[in-house]
């Protein structure tokens, strides 16, 4: 199905019933290949709403590609599609996206689930393990996201703190490409926020893991 919001289309699905469940994917990702998985673990419990976010999937590709921009585009969406305070949980890029939203847009969500995901630049020691990744499409359209990575802002402490949607931070261990510093560094700013580090796991590898979805679905309900 495709909205129109801020100016773009939008390509998304909607599967399963009860409390709305938002998921916003990596940075140029196979959003199909990623996504799909987890829409229908998800389901079984919730209304998920898969997102293609701009740049990604069926969603419009030539548009200004920055997470602020982002955020207003799911901001819009959970507007015209009439969606009650959902629980938003953002992969990667998704989760900087999920963080400018519940920052700008405090009131339009419920809850918050980071996976993966920062607030600072973090350095990334190689960009080619993304290339290994099965649902990373590799240099030839990743290169503006790694645009936006660079020239993403930072954010602060402040805006961090000013968070009202409860949060549960989620990351690998020491394999994940996000280091755990940066999900404690999240947490001791995110008031009412839960951490949980996936010692075994890789850069969102755990996503369509049951075990790791346990944990999320105790924390919606």
């Amino acid at each position: 199905m495709k909205i129109k919001v801020n100016g773009i289309e939008l390509n998304y699905e909607s599967v399963g019933e009860g409390k709305s469940v938002i998921l916003l994917n990596p940075n140029s990702v196979h959003t199909k290949l990623f996504m799909k998985p987890i829409a229908k673990l998800f389901s079984q419990d919730f209304n998920v709403y898969c997102v293609d976010r701009r740049c990604c999937g069926k969603s419009t590709k030539n548009c200004n590609l920055t997470y602020e921009e982002s955020a207003k585009d799911i901001y819009e969406m959970i507007n015209e599609l009439n969606i009650d305070k959902p629980v938003v949980v953002g992969f990667s890029g998704g989760a900087s996206v999920a963080l400018h939203l519940a920052i700008k847009y405090p009131n339009a969500i419920s809850k918050l689930v980071l996976c993966s995901g920062s607030a600072r630049k973090v350095n990334i020691k190689s960009k080619k393990i993304f290339d290994k990744t099965i649902w990373y499409p590799g240099k030839k359209n990743a290169d503006k996201f790694w645009k936006l990575v660079d020239e993403a802002r930072e954010i602060d402490k402040d805006e961090l703190k000013s968070i009202k949607a409860e949060t549960l931070i989620v990351n690998g261990g020491i394999r994940d490409v996000i280091p755990v510093s940066e999900a404690e560094y999240l947490h001791s700013n995110i008031n009412n926020s839960k951490i949980l580090i996936l010692e075994n796991e890789k850069h969102c590898t755990y996503a369509r893991k049951k075990y790791w979805y346990f944990e999320v679905r105790n924390f919606i309900k």
